[in-house]
């Protein structure tokens, strides 16, 4: 074992919240901070640069290759959770979409218990991380961007968010027209935390360049000649070394261990270490380091220092299912590109590279909507179907948090004008019925050109957990997210998918399809007129996941259910901390990316606090 290194902070993973805390930590020169990270700088790979490209780095070395145990619920399919190996994390490797969260949600949770927290204190946060850039009029028009409010979003954060040049995709008009039509125009800006219907959601893109913007360029790459910075990459934390001299007291971290190149190396904490690794790795590190249940350690003979039973537990994601349409032979969609035609990717490739221009400028979705169950505004028959569908909700539960997440639930659904489901769209065809493994999600495997429209369920009551499978730190946790497993989830997801079927008939994105075209396989010809219970089979058999996965440290009360305090302390320590992810209490609304950004601005904030504190 090599000798020790010092610093004053340590953060282990240089992702998305990761790098966040160690250019704005470091921004005082008195403050040495050290990054640990287990992946490699790929700043460079054209796969992490290029939007369009990003699928092609899910399954790779890029990749931490994270799958679930078994799904009961969903014919016992296994499904990739794909997390960053590299620095960025997974903003160096998703598709870029960046979705506001909800004032309600925010809000909720304060109200487990986590003092001032709240949409008043973190909304500053998220203006912080971003500078948005609106394309020209015409095209602001053409994507329906007049709800954008300069007094909401952000302009002046380290992060870049743009719009899609959509003059080419009549997809993108047609879907914010069609669902006007149907009721639900965008509200207002979504980041007012206020906002609900169809719209064009901002990527994290470059607008000049057309370039992924993430953690590493965003916060690293500015100030990464810092003197009092320092990243080490390779590095795979095994655990974090403490002082535990009185028994009444809580335990200190003094530092970590980690291994590079198969050597094992130390290094010490002056003064705190942040752990940054993401929703699986993190409970992970705790529990190897003896934080964790009792059970579970002794298990794996790993000494008990802090017998905390909620590590690795409350595991939440977005669970989606969808369905994809033949479109009309003269619109343009990506599915040569997913079949690797020579001519469509040399043409789109030429483009990117002449103009920053085409379908290589495109991430991920951005043709989007946040819709509560249309089916309970029916004048004659919501009222008695919402109330059914309460009924599924327990009144309380001898676990207080699964209480609270009940009747924040109920709340949502109760409210018109709250989404629960979270619809987006992309030009290409989905096979629901696989695993999703790799780039399977947008893998083509028919030879015509489809438009695929899914949805993910936003506030799952289902939750899972994430533990540890041996004392070795290079064995994959047992992750088991039990989607669909309440019957709530299972109903809504359900009524969300199939409300997918009156979007599309809608005028004019109705004359984008192909009359009588295919469809989905083993999907009725017209979910709407399909019993629910079968609707209810099809989402089951083709439920994914939308790789969101969140609160395995969750933020709130130890009694509740927690991990971290309201300052990100793990409890039962002084000055270990857990900042990423993991510590969302409650599924935000839509991709957690934005939030892990405003999370991670807020606790510098708190830890430069603390620091000075002490």
């Amino acid at each position: 074992m090599s000798s020790p290194v010092e610093a004053d902070v340590i953060v282990i993973g240089g992702g998305t919240a990761g790098l966040v805390l160690a250019a704005r930590l470091s921004e005082d020169a008195n403050i040495n901070v050290l990054v640990l990270e287990a992946g490699l700088d790929q700043k460079d790979d054209p796969r992490v640069k290029t939007p369009a490209l990003w699928p092609g780095l899910v399954g790779t070395e890029s990749d931490w290759g994270f799958v679930t145990l078994p799904q009961e619920a969903l014919n016992g399919k296994q499904l990739p959770l794909p997390q960053g190996r590299l620095i960025g994390g997974s903003s160096a490797i998703n598709g870029m979409a960046f979705i506001a969260n909800s004032q309600v949600n925010v809000d909720a949770w304060g109200k487990l218990g986590n003092p001032d927290w709240n949409w008043k204190t973190l909304e500053p946060y998220y203006k912080k991380t971003y500078t948005l850039t609106l394309p020209s009029e015409e095209q602001q028009k053409q994507l329906g961007l007049e709800y954008v409010d300069r007094q909401t979003s952000g302009f002046e954060g380290p992060l870049h968010a743009s719009y899609p040049d959509a003059i080419k995709d009549p997809v993108a008009n047609a879907w914010i027209e069609s669902l006007r039509s149907l009721g639900f125009p965008m509200s207002g800006d979504p980041f007012s935390g206020n906002a609900f219907g169809g719209y064009i959601n901002a990527a994290t893109i470059e607008p000049v360049e057309k370039t992924r913007s993430y953690s590493q360029t965003a916060y690293y790459e500015p100030i990464k000649d810092r003197s009092n910075l320092r990243i080490i990459t390779g590095a795979l934390v095994e655990k974090i070394l403490f002082r535990h001299t009185d028994p009444d007291e809580d335990i200190v971290a003094t530092g970590c261990q980690y291994r590079n190149n198969g050597i094992s190396h130390t290094v010490t904490a002056r003064q705190t270490v942040i752990i940054s690794a993401g929703a699986f790795n993190s409970p992970k590190i705790l529990e190897l380091s003896g934080i964790g249940s009792h059970a579970i350690l002794e298990k794996h003979e790993i000494e008990v220092l802090i017998d905390n039973p909620n590590v690795g537990e409350n595991l939440q994601d977005h669970v989606l299912a969808g369905l994809s349409f033949e479109v009309q032979d003269s619109i343009n969609t990506k599915d040569d590109l997913m079949r690797r035609v020579p001519a469509a990717l040399g043409a789109a490739m030429e483009e990117y590279k002449t103009n920053r221009f085409g379908p290589f400028t495109v991430g991920g979705n951005y043709s989007s909507a946040l819709l509560p169950i249309p089916d309970f505004s029916n004048p004659a028959t919501g009222k008695s179907e919402l109330l059914q569908v309460l009924n599924l909700i327990p009144e309380s539960s001898e676990d207080s948090f699964s209480s609270d997440l009940g009747s924040f639930v109920r709340t949502l659904l109760s409210n018109p004008h709250e989404a629960t489901g979270g619809y987006f769209t992309y030009p290409a065809q989905s096979d629901f019925k696989g695993s999703g493994a790799g780039d399977e999600v947008l893998r083509t495997k028919f030879p015509e050109n489809y438009i695929t429209v899914a949805v993910s369920l936003l506030h799952p009551l289902s939750r899972g957990s994430s533990h540890i499978t041996s004392s070795d730190v290079a064995d994959s946790p047992a992750i088991d997210p039990r989607y669909l497993t309440h019957p709530l989830d299972v109903e809504l997801l359900a009524r969300h998918t199939r409300y997918i079927e009156s979007i599309v008939a809608s005028p004019p994105l109705a004359s984008i399809l192909k009359p009588g075209g295919k469809r989905s396989p083993g999907v009725p010809d017209d979910l709407r007129k399909a019993p629910l219970e079968e609707v209810k089979d099809y989402v089951k058999s083709a439920a994914k996941s939308t790789w969101h996965p969140t609160s395995t440290c969750a933020m709130m009360p130890r009694e509740k259910g927690g991990v971290v305090d309201s300052r990100f302390r793990v409890w039962g320590t002084t000055n270990l901390r857990v900042v990423d992810a993991s510590v969302i209490p409650i599924a935000t609304r839509g991709n957690t990316q934005s939030s892990v950004y405003a999370i991670a601005e807020r606790a510098v904030d708190l830890i430069k606090h603390d620091l000075v504190s002490t």
